[in-house]
């Protein structure tokens, strides 16, 4: 048990013939209590400083606690935020490649049909063009076709055998009525003569 510096102080001893010196004992006890004091005050500064430290490390150990789950939530918010945001980065890019691919295949369809259109074009004129060549050179051909050559060899032919039968008619006629008394034609007489005589 602890003694206190009061109890040292009023500690009373017994007296014999041949016990110490009072005043010795008193003295040295004034020393003692005086020691003590300092030591026992000292001490439960101590202990005071103790219990005060004790508390604060108790506070920080509870701030470090806390820390901890703010560090380690943190942590998680971040990994959550990191994770949402991959997510939705991921999304996007997925929403944009597919609206990408739509844009081409529509501009492929639009290129498609274009050309399509194009080739429809070009085969029609193309056909048109054919047909209007052969038009024309069926024209052609029909304006060089024997029957509109007026004076082709054949229509010769005949205008002058038509002519010279005329003529031969006009000789007859004309013989008949200049024949000499041998029945033989005016030898002077010539288709000219003949055509005189047509004109009057």
């Amino acid at each position: 048990m602890d003694i206190s510096p009061l109890e040292i102080q009023k500690k009373e001893f017994g007296k014999s013939i041949r016990g110490y010196n009072k005043e010795d004992v008193d003295e040295f006890l004034d020393r003692l209590l005086q020691n003590y004091e300092k030591i026992y005050k000292e001490n439960k500064d101590l202990k005071e400083q103790i219990l005060s430290l004790e508390e604060k490390m108790q506070s920080y150990k509870e701030i470090e606690a806390t820390l901890k789950n703010t560090l380690i939530l943190a942590e998680k918010t971040a990994e959550d935020v990191r994770i949402n945001a991959q997510k939705e980065r991921e999304t996007v890019l997925k929403q944009a490649s597919l609206q990408v691919e739509k844009i081409v295949q529509r501009a492929e369809q639009k290129y498609n049909q274009i050309n399509n259109k194009n080739e429809e074009l070009r085969r029609q004129f193309y056909l048109y063009k054919t047909r209007f060549k052969n038009f024309l050179q069926s024209q052609l051909d029909y304006l060089d076709s024997p029957e509109l050559d007026i004076f082709n060899n054949n229509e010769s032919a005949l205008l002058e055998s038509m002519l010279e039968a005329a003529v031969t008619d006009d000789k007859e006629v004309y013989n008949e009525e200049n024949l000499d008394p041998m029945g033989s034609i005016d030898e002077t007489s010539s288709v000219d003569d003949i055509s005189g005589l047509n004109e009057e």
